[in-house]
Formats: C-alpha cells, structure tokens, sequence
C-alpha cells in the first residue's frame, strides 16, 4: 500500500502533464466541449422546468414537441428536409426561448427514437435551442410593429442560414465520436450539401407554413393574454377598431362622392 501511494505521489507532476497533453488532442476537446454543452443543456432543462409550471402550459409544450417530431419522421425520406426548424424558430418569436428549448430537447428525444439515437442526439437539442433562442433575441426585426404580420423575407434569411449553422453545431459530435479534427472537417465537407438542402427547406417551408403558424401563435399570445392581463386585452380589440375606422375613414376620404351617393339614396 505505501509503494503504491509513493508511486501515485511522485507520478503526480507526469500525470498531471499527461492530462495537459490530452486535453489539447481532439479527443480531449471534444470532452470539453461535451462538458460546456452538458452544463448549457443542463441549465436550460432547470430553468424550463422553474418555468413551465402550469398544467396548460406543459400541455401546450407536449403538443407542439409530438407535431414537431411526427414531421421530423415524416419527411425522413427527403435528406435534411424538415419543417422542425421553422417551427422551432417561430416558437421561439411567439413563445420565447425556454419554450423553445423546451420543445427542441423533447422533439430531439421523441423523433430519434425512430430515427436513432446517437452522440448527435444531444448537439441537434443544443441547435434547436440556439434556433429557437434567435428568433426571440431578433423578434422585433422579424414581426411588424404590432406583432400580428410575420416578415417572410426576414424569417427566410434566418431560416436559411440556420440551415448551415445548425448541421454544423451536430458536426461537433464527430470529435466526440471519433476524436479527430479531420473527422470533423469530413463531416463538414461532405455535409455541404445536405445543409444547403436543409437551407433552401427552411425557406420552402418559410413561404409554405409560416404565415399560418404566425397566425395561431400570435392568436394563443392574445389569447393567454386576455387570460391573464383582460385590460391588455381590451386596449388590443380597441386598438384593432380603432384602425379598422380608420381605414374606412381612408377610404371614404379617396371617394368622398361615395357618401353623398349614399345620403341622396336615402332622401
């Protein structure tokens, strides 16, 4: 027992330069990068978990994860074609970001159940997150000032340039895979065109889904609003009526003839 803690004591200073070498090798950044990752993923599963607290509110979640995992499997067929980032992105615009994260992570588990899971299950929960917790950061550049008009052009651009992004957050796990920098620029390289497939998909479905989803997303945000603030609420319906009036205020004002038809039919 003493030789061998002699031998531990006065190896102390090698092992320690052996755990210094390594951790430089792509095997020991890959250990480092799983670790930072597990932390970042670790707090989002707390604090979603401090959030949603009402039984609505896991309802809502559980909801919009299974419609995002059954089209995940159902476009299986089309390599890197998916709607789950466009969903994902408007969820985080209407819902924010722990709501998001919360539906990547279950959609992450749920679908790769019939899609295999892997290493990369972990890094493709940590991309949808970082989706969905871009398009909250960068709402007010991609919703009118009043939040009932999505811009197309400006969710497209995020979109397609998620499409690049996210493959390449999943890349991350060929080094903990593998442990090899060269494994990881493979992946990169011969992933180009599957992620500008994933690219274009994301616009396709921008143009194709995007404004019914603004539409009953931001019709929920209104209605869990008048739930919760009614005098929000009401100044929204007073607002609405009162542009409404002045579009037909407008519109009269272009015609102004059209009133007076109107008064000498009614003589």
């Amino acid at each position: 027992m003493e030789h061998r803690t002699g031998s531990i004591d006065g190896g102390g200073p090698m092992i320690l330069a052996d755990v210094q070498a390594w951790a430089g090798t792509p095997g020991g950044i890959a250990v480092w990068l799983t670790s930072l990752f597990g932390i970042l993923f670790g707090s989002m599963l707390v604090s979603v978990d401090r959030r949603i607290v009402l039984g609505r509110e896991a309802a809502l979640i559980a909801i919009l994860a299974a419609v995002a995992s059954a089209s995940r499997v159902l476009f299986a067929a089309l390599p890197n074609v998916q709607p789950v980032t466009l969903l994902i992105l408007m969820i985080g615009l209407h819902l924010g970001a722990r709501r998001a994260a919360a539906v990547a992570m279950l959609t992450a588990l749920i679908s790769n159940m019939a899609l295999g899971h892997g290493p990369w299950t972990f890094y493709q929960a940590l991309a949808w997150a970082c989706v969905g917790a871009s398009a909250a950061v960068l709402r007010p550049l991609l919703v009118n000032w009043d939040g009932t008009k999505v811009r197309i052009g400006a969710l497209a651009i995020l979109g397609f340039i998620w499409g690049f992004l996210f493959d390449w957050i999943v890349s991350l796990s060929a080094l903990a895979l593998y442990q090899s920098f060269e494994a990881f620029l493979a992946f990169i390289i011969a992933g180009l065109i599957f992620d500008a497939m994933h690219a274009v998909g994301n616009v396709l479905f921008t143009i194709w889904l995007a404004p019914s989803l603004h539409r009953l997303l931001w019709l929920h945000r209104r209605h869990e609003a008048g739930r919760w603030f009614p005098t929000l609420l009401d100044e929204t319906m007073k607002r609405e009526a009162f542009i409404a009036e002045a579009d037909a205020a407008a519109k009269q004002l272009e015609n102004p003839l059209a009133g007076i038809a109107r008064f000498d039919g009614d003589d």
